[in-house]
């Protein structure tokens, strides 16, 4: 994710400084662990400030109300007794520095009894609350000597200052010919050369800077023209002015980037923003941290949930194979039987001392050799086999349903799984915060460990089938995970309804709405088993063998789980999972 740099950080602040300055304190609540919001009150609006020392996304922006979590975390408690009663008068920015100070006090001119300062610095970002002295009150997370030599700080420790920024601070006053001569020094890439020889440029800004001047900024700077450089050193000079003037507009750059550039003026071809000239930067940003934040969550929950799957089936299976061991090891205990009651049929049961006995068979069938404890009689090594065939018995009645048990388990897993997997890609992003929180509630249920997935803010929504439309302008219903698949099935189908699913292989039910027309003509079915084909584990085929039957055939399997069904009649197509291309791009909305 786009650093915040400097520049962003001296819009946000002049904006803020405006606007909340001076404000009283009123909350504060930890919503990570590398982030915490302040709620700030003014005479006229309550704001809500986002700082967070991420180390993949340090930022410092105003963001909407947050949800209401997080403000019995430590942190949260030290800011909260720290900074209660007091006002915030001043946002103050270092120079050149990705720095930010919120000053404390009792009202505006009084003496600072407390302040904030946020460090974003990649992986060294951080957050501190210090004292009138500067002592350090709490912080985001600790730094010990062995994680640095240059600045070990610690609750109790005074606070310093990182060390200044490397390169030469840049200066409005100097001159073109010097600037030059100061990027030539080494020969660099032209932005490489830019963020590497003065302090305060990114390598997002030195980027923009040679895209605005219509440089290439890879090439070597000792292969630019003086034209070039002559274009390069205006639009140094636009930033620097832009810096003193504080006004910028937030731009975005694609789905991945964003800038924060002064307005061109009017008629001179300069692009215009995406969010309008008077769209406030902090408002722009965080909105651009929280849609790809959301993004980032969803693929850690997405990750973490496939793993959690994977390792409930692999467990599955290897308790599967454990109790398909023990019942192979187990012998017929018929077989055990028969040999005791050929010994029973022998004229003298009290005999004993023989070690093996040629017993007829009483049905007429061939003698068969059995084995003997000699010191016992005949009876006794019956009655010692029959005990032997009614352990077995036991045994065998006992695995049995275990076994059956963790095949219809690995069966609801492997479906889960692969229906997870198949509708991941093509589902919007709130339809994947659906999935996930379905998909939490489904492992819970299997007695499986929570996966702590993030639940949405404003509310769990609805579930949804992925809803689309036949050739012949039917309604095509395609359920995303088990319990769409049992809804869509038996709950929501009408008579006359056509089912589809892929033959003997996990995936996705698919429900034709024929109830809703005259009929369906075979491009319709066919599409709905292109449909079925496309969302199961034969996706990878050519072609793949779908069940088709009409949704009032259809039974819930007792003791199953959702979406296991069982039907009477039946007839097989052909699905062919390339078909289904056109027909997703027909998503109803």
């Amino acid at each position: 994710m786009q650093q915040q740099d400097f520049t962003t950080l001296r819009a946000v602040c002049h904006e803020l400084d405006q606007q909340v300055a001076p404000s009283r304190f009123v909350k504060a609540q930890q919503s990570d662990g590398a982030t915490i919001h302040m709620g700030l009150r003014t005479v006229s609006i309550h704001l809500w400030l986002e700082l967070s020392w991420s180390a993949a996304a340090p930022r410092f922006h105003p963001c909407p109300p947050p949800p209401r979590q997080g403000a019995g975390s430590t942190l949260a408690q030290q800011f909260h007794h720290g900074l209660r009663g007091l006002a915030l008068t001043a946002l103050r920015q270092p120079p050149w520095e990705r720095i930010v100070q919120l000053e404390f006090g009792k009202r505006p001119g009084a003496v600072v009894e407390r302040r904030v300062v946020l460090e974003l610095m990649g992986r060294h970002s951080n957050l501190f609350l210090l004292d009138a002295t500067d002592r350090i009150m709490a912080m985001g997370r600790q730094v010990k000597p062995r994680q640095s030599r240059v600045r070990p700080l610690g609750c109790g420790d005074r606070y310093a200052a990182p060390p200044p920024a490397p390169g030469r601070l840049p200066n409005g006053e100097e001159s073109c010919a010097s600037w030059r001569t100061h990027l030539q020094l080494a020969p660099l890439p032209v932005a490489q050369a830019l963020w590497r020889r003065y302090g305060g440029i990114s390598p997002g800004l030195a980027r923009q800077l040679c895209g605005e001047a219509g440089v290439d900024a890879t090439i070597c700077v000792t292969t630019l023209t003086g034209d070039q450089w002559q274009a390069l050193y205006r639009q140094w000079q636009l930033w620097l002015a832009a810096l003193e003037s504080r006004q910028f507009r937030f731009q975005l750059e694609g789905d991945q980037g964003y800038r924060v550039w002064p307005a061109p003026p009017v008629g001179q071809g300069g692009s215009r923003s995406t969010d309008g000239p008077d769209q406030s930067v902090g408002l722009a940003l965080a909105a651009f941290h929280g849609r790809h934040l959301r993004h980032a969550r969803l693929q850690q929950d997405h990750q973490r949930l496939a793993q959690v799957l994977c390792k409930a089936m692999a467990g599955e299976q290897r308790l599967l194979g454990d109790v398909q061991q023990r019942l192979a090891a187990v012998a017929d205990h018929t077989a055990l039987q028969r040999l005791a009651d050929r010994l029973m049929c022998c004229p003298d049961l009290q005999h004993s001392g023989l070690t093996t006995l040629l017993a007829a068979d009483p049905m007429g069938g061939p003698q068969e050799p059995i084995p003997l404890d000699p010191e016992k009689t005949i009876l006794a090594n019956a009655q010692q086999l029959y005990r032997k065939a009614r352990k077995l018995r036991r045994s065998r009645q006992a695995l049995e349903p275990r076994l059956a048990r963790h095949r219809q388990r690995l069966a609801r897993l492997e479906s889960t799984h692969d229906q997870f997997l198949l509708h991941w890609s093509v589902a919007p992003p709130h339809q994947q915060q659906v999935l996930l929180e379905e998909l939490e509630d489904e492992l819970r249920e299997l007695g499986l460990p929570p996966s702590s997935v993030a639940v949405s803010p404003v509310g769990t929504t609805v579930s949804q089938p992925l809803r689309l439309r036949s050739p012949g302008g039917l309604r095509l219903l395609v359920g995303r995970n088990n319990r769409q698949n049992d809804r869509i099935s038996i709950q929501e189908a009408r008579r006359g309804d056509l089912w589809f699913h892929a033959q003997e292989m996990p995936g996705s039910h698919v429900v034709l709405k024929v109830s809703e027309a005259a009929g369906a003509d075979e491009k319709d079915m066919q599409a709905a088993a292109d449909l079925a084909a496309y969302f199961s584990r034969g996706r990878g085929n050519s072609a793949v063998a779908v069940v088709s039957t009409e949704t009032r055939h259809l039974q819930r399997i007792p003791g199953a789980g959702p979406g296991v069904l069982r039907f009477r009649e039946s007839r097989v197509l052909w699905g062919h999972p390339d078909g289904a291309a056109p027909l997703l791009r027909s998503k109803d909305p």
